[in-house]
């Protein structure tokens, strides 16, 4: 797999566990070269050419594409070329511009490449069986309906597959995922009641839509957004702040936008965390890396799930590394260690990250701010660490003397990696 970005491969991975399937328009999104309100404006044809909209310099975001497809290929994923259609607009013409397949590029190798989908080859269906078969072409005109936003094809279509199937498993998932269609354009009244429907839907809307889902669910969401605009962030309803709502629509310009507006976010970990995962699909890695660092200050004993859950293959690679810095002398597994109070302490915690991290990257001791932590227990070593590496820099050696023995007496297990780093 040599020649690959780790990041690159990362994202295929991601989309196939999330969906079974890669499709080069999610990492176009996911990479932050497309922009959602820009390819909102190519399914409703005021755009031609979708590559006009991409951001960055067209020959790296090819060279992107095809390392990835490259990737695809060798992991054995079948191409499977696809077709987007105009949504749905309720015009005289509307029926003829959405039969008009949209057009990605004049170029036709970037037009094949955005323009596919790759999936294992036991999910590619039998040719003959499938157009054949009335059920499974009335399931994937329902998606097609729904994907383009075509409430009145989409419900005439469920019909017949009432008639036809009525004991279809999916019936009742369509039947949701209609009824969310039907939301779309109302002004949300009751934003707890949108709330939870839309978190009951979009498992359903993923498992039947795929990555075609994010053209039903993106604009519900945004809709929730609006609705709670201005309304203060809640510790105890932390879903119902506005940058959760836009997370879910990943619009993460709005997200970084509504956490930084928001008082105090520095206090609470769940905006911390939103701040992180949309600075890092912008790839502002400094703002990013000092969002997290707030998050393991704030929830340290979260931490590694939610690792998990960025899938952000640098800061992945940069906590396991250091999670193995110290292992346990029993060998159990460090995630395993209860996050506490950095004083004093001979081993690693969660909340020391940031500290290490100040080690590990001493050049970032210049954009991090000396007071990033406020009030937490791990404030003392992670300036402790900061300062240091000012008074080494200017080569201040007796402040760098006595801020060495300090760090060794409030944190050891810093010292010594102190020690392992100069």
């Amino acid at each position: 797999m040599t020649g690959i970005d780790t990041s690159v491969q990362a994202q295929v991975d991601a989309q196939l566990l999330e969906q079974g399937a890669f499709a080069p328009l999610e990492l176009l999104f996911n990479a932050g070269r497309l922009l959602y309100s820009d390819y909102e404006s190519w399914r409703r044809r005021e755009i031609e050419f979708l590559d006009g909209a991409l951001m960055g310099n067209p020959d790296k975001i090819k060279a992107e594409l095809e390392q990835a497809i490259s990737y695809a290929r060798r992991i054995k994923l079948v191409e499977q070329v696809q077709e987007f259609h105009a949504w749905h607009q309720n015009t005289s013409v509307d029926e003829v511009n959405s039969e008009r397949p949209l057009r990605i590029s004049m170029d036709p190798q970037l037009q094949r490449l955005i323009g596919s989908r790759y999936v294992r080859a036991q999910s590619v269906p039998q040719m003959d069986l499938f157009f054949d078969n009335p059920v499974v072409a009335l399931t994937n005109g329902i998606v097609q309906a729904l994907t383009t936003r075509n409430l009145a094809s989409a419900q005439r279509q469920l019909d017949q597959l009432y008639a036809q199937a009525p004991t279809h498993s999916d019936l009742a998932a369509f039947d949701q995922l209609l009824a969310a269609l039907g939301h779309l354009g109302h002004p949300v009244e009751e934003p707890r009641q949108e709330l939870v429907f839309l978190l009951e839907v979009t498992p359903t809307a993923r498992r039947l839509l795929g990555a075609q889902s994010r053209d039903l669910l993106s604009p519900l969401w945004g809709q929730l957004a609006d609705a709670v605009r201005g309304a203060p962030f809640d510790p105890n309803e932390p879903a119902l702040h506005r940058s959760f709502a836009l997370c879910q629509a990943q619009d993460w310009p709005a997200v970084g936008d509504s956490v930084l507006s928001e008082s105090g976010w520095q206090e609470h970990a769940a905006l911390c965390l939103r701040l992180a995962e949309s600075s890092f699909n912008r790839r502002q890695r400094v703002p990013a890396l000092a969002a997290w660092c707030q998050v393991c200050w704030r929830a340290p004993a979260e931490a590694s799930q939610a690792v998990g859950k960025l899938r952000q293959p640098e800061l992945t690679t940069l906590w396991q590394r250091f999670l193995d810095d110290e292992p346990d002398a029993d060998g159990a597994a460090r995630d395993t260690r209860i996050a506490g109070s950095a004083t004093g302490s001979a081993t690693l915690t969660e909340s020391d990250f940031p500290a290490w991290l100040l080690l590990n990257e001493p050049g970032l001791a210049l954009p991090l701010a000396e007071d990033l932590a406020t009030g937490t227990p791990a404030e003392e070593s992670y300036r402790c660490v900061h300062r240091w590496i000012h008074a080494r820099r200017a080569r201040k050696q007796a402040d760098e003397l006595a801020l060495r023995k300090n760090l060794q007496a409030i944190h050891p297990a810093l010292f010594r990696v102190l020690k392992e780093s100069v």
